[in-house]
């Protein structure tokens, strides 16, 4: 096998080469045993005992120096299969020809010779030392044969042991080139089989659902990192069963592998503030382990939010698209006809009703608009202290002329939310335009706004609170305030709060409204918290 030594095949080839050196230096050992204490037939070596029993030391004396060989790797593998198997053939013809010529079945060792060569060696080596060896064969008969050394001839049997050499290396070296292919077969299956394990393991990783491959009895086989968020462990914390993960969950599995159905089932996990989704589904034709998914019911209700947003958006632009153009049609023609000098004073309050209800569809198509505008949230976390400290000193920069008092409230604790920074702007300039619109006090007419944050110990979410000193929201009008193209006010389009509280339920989380005791009003809107996974098992 030339060249082998560069190919991946030869480092598995070393270990039959060596194989048959041991093989060799067991024929040698043995033939030098039964030939030195007498034991083996009266034709070994009887032609010339000399040359057998130096034969012998050197076919001994070539194993273990091609054990030293093999050990160091040194010369090239081909280089020491030719020599080494040069040397069997030479020795072979030796022992024979001291022992009578092929009569003395001496030369039958040649056929594992010439067998090792055809494995070892390429097809091309394997028969020329199948040629050398029927050669030096018919040479040696001939020789024997002239000298008078033997007294009958064996040409049949020298033809008939060649032609054997030539059958066995002919075999022997097919068998080496399908054993090859098969080995490489083996070797870039194993290669596929190890880079799908990788991109299987790679896709399961950064799967957003959780998942979990368990055994019947609850071990854990498989479990990715959403897995360990959503059950609040860190990513490789020794839990390698499901009673020990989450008992709850290992209940959930108990009951399903008494009574299997494909039905989604629900656990919650109070601690963390999270409900989740939970499937079970078999697999293998044996059904020995099963596929636990783990979903968050909240991540799950924001996409469909948000699939029904993006629907009801593309709607909406459609819809406020053929308002539009009439409505500035009709408000161009009502301030064309404002400007006539000829109109009396009931006609322009006629005329002025038209353009103020025109502003006020103008007003609805705008907000129509910002609510099909509406992208999918581009949630990461955001310092909420530092982005309410910016937001106030734009809301006083914006009403302080009009009379705004701001005052901020924060916690000490972390306030890291997890939500779309802009959707979140969206959300509270709403707020304090709702609250510049309707909260100013009864007293002075002026606006006095508190912003807070703050996170209850162990809550999984942040409190983000907008409150005025105004009159408060009628006990009546409470239970409309998110609902669309609601509003008390003959200017305003009803669409404020209800886009607010739409942006938030799209961020995980809710906008609600709590009235404060002595008068004034309080929009508290929800966001979920960043969560870090527990250090401890």
């Amino acid at each position: 096998m030339p060249g082998t030594d560069r190919a991946g095949g030869e480092r598995q080839s070393w270990q039959p080469l060596r194989l048959f050196n041991v093989y060799r230096l067991f024929v040698a050992a043995l033939f030098l045993a039964l030939w030195r204490f007498g034991l083996a037939p009266q034709s070994l070596g009887h032609l010339s005992p000399g040359l057998f029993f130096l034969t012998l030391i050197s076919y001994l004396g070539l194993g273990l120096l091609a054990m030293a060989m093999m050990r160091l790797r040194w010369p090239a593998f081909h280089i020491q299969a030719n020599l080494l198997a040069a040397g069997d053939v030479l020795a072979v013809i030796l022992l024979a020809h001291s022992s009578g010529g092929v009569t003395s079945g001496v030369e039958v060792l040649l056929i594992p010779a010439i067998g090792a060569a055809g494995l070892l060696l390429s097809e091309i080596s394997a028969l020329f030392a199948a040629a050398s060896a029927s050669l030096l064969l018919l040479l040696d008969q001939i020789y024997l044969h002239l000298s008078g050394l033997q007294a009958e001839t064996a040409y049949t049997q020298s033809g008939l042991l060649g032609l054997a050499l030539f059958v066995t290396a002919v075999v022997s070296a097919a068998l080496a080139h399908r054993a090859r292919a098969n080995e490489a077969l083996a070797v870039r299956r194993g290669l596929d089989l190890a880079n799908l394990a990788e991109l299987n393991e790679h896709i399961v990783e950064h799967f957003n659902t959780g998942l979990i491959v368990a055994e019947p009895h609850g071990e854990i086989r498989l479990i990715n990192d959403a897995a360990w968020q959503l059950m609040g462990h860190a990513s490789g914390a020794h839990l390698d069963a499901l009673p020990r993960l989450s008992p709850a969950l290992n209940t959930l599995y108990q009951q399903w592998q008494a009574a299997p159905d494909g039905l989604h089932r629900t656990l919650a996990l109070p601690g963390q503030g999270l409900e989740l989704r939970i499937r079970f589904i078999p697999l293998g034709l044996d059904r020995q382990a099963t596929l636990i998914t783990l979903e968050d019911q909240a991540e799950l209700a924001a996409q469909v939010q948000s699939a029904k947003l993006a629907s009801l958006g593309r709607l909406a632009a459609s819809i406020a698209h053929e308002i539009r153009n009439p409505l500035s049609a009709i408000s161009h023609a009502a301030q064309l006809l404002h400007e006539s000098p000829s109109l009396g004073a009931q006609d322009v309050r006629l005329v002025e009703i038209i353009r103020t209800q025109s502003t006020r569809m103008d007003a609805i198509v705008d907000d129509v608009l910002r609510l099909s505008r509406k992208d999918p949230p581009r949630t990461r976390p955001l310092d909420l202290k530092v982005w309410l400290q910016t937001q106030a000193s734009e809301v006083r920069a914006r009403l302080g002329e009009a009379g705004a008092e701001i005052r901020l409230h924060l916690d000490d604790t972390s306030l890291i939310a997890v939500c779309d920074e802009g959707h979140l702007a969206q959300i509270f300039w709403s707020l304090c335009e709702n609250a510049n619109r309707y909260g100013r006090r009864q007293a002075d007419g002026r606006l006095s706004l508190t912003f807070a944050a703050h996170r209850p110990p162990g809550a999984q979410q942040i409190r983000l609170d907008v409150i005025d000193q105004g009159p408060g929201v009628p006990p009546e009008v409470v239970s409309h305030l998110f609902e669309p193209f609601f509003t008390t006010s003959t200017s305003g389009t009803g669409l404020g709060l209800y886009i607010a509280s739409e942006l938030c339920t799209l961020n995980s989380g809710h906008l609600e409204y709590i009235p404060v005791p002595g008068g004034g009003s309080c929009f508290r809107c929800f966001l979920p918290v960043l969560r870090r996974a527990s250090t401890g098992a």
